[in-house]
């Protein structure tokens, strides 16, 4: 049974940043949008910038969720990576909470 832990978002960043992100390049990990729409006003991005959720997964498992702003450019908008929202680590789903 997959055990579910809530923590800080700078944890799953942290892991997300060091064991998903640099793995999408090569294919070893796939992503997969769930979902798309034009950014809200008050996110105070661009004209034309899309809200994304984007579902991470390696070898068919899904092992990260994470949400980002893609502008009108395509480049990733903020700090120019995904805001993860949940990573897997090892029989563990980590779960951004509330600071």
């Amino acid at each position: 049974m997959t055990e579910i832990t809530y923590t800080s978002p700078e944890e799953v960043r942290a892991i997300f940043n060091a064991d998903v992100l640099p793995r999408v390049p090569s294919g070893d990990v796939d992503q997969l949008i769930q979902s798309s729409s034009a950014a809200s006003p008050p996110s105070g991005q661009p004209p034309g910038t899309s809200s994304e959720r984007v579902l991470y997964f390696d070898g068919g498992q899904l092992i990260a969720v994470a949400h980002r702003f893609v502008l009108p450019d395509g480049s990733i908008g903020g700090s120019g990576r995904p805001d993860p929202k949940a990573v897997r680590f090892g029989d563990e789903w980590l779960i951004a909470g509330p600071n």
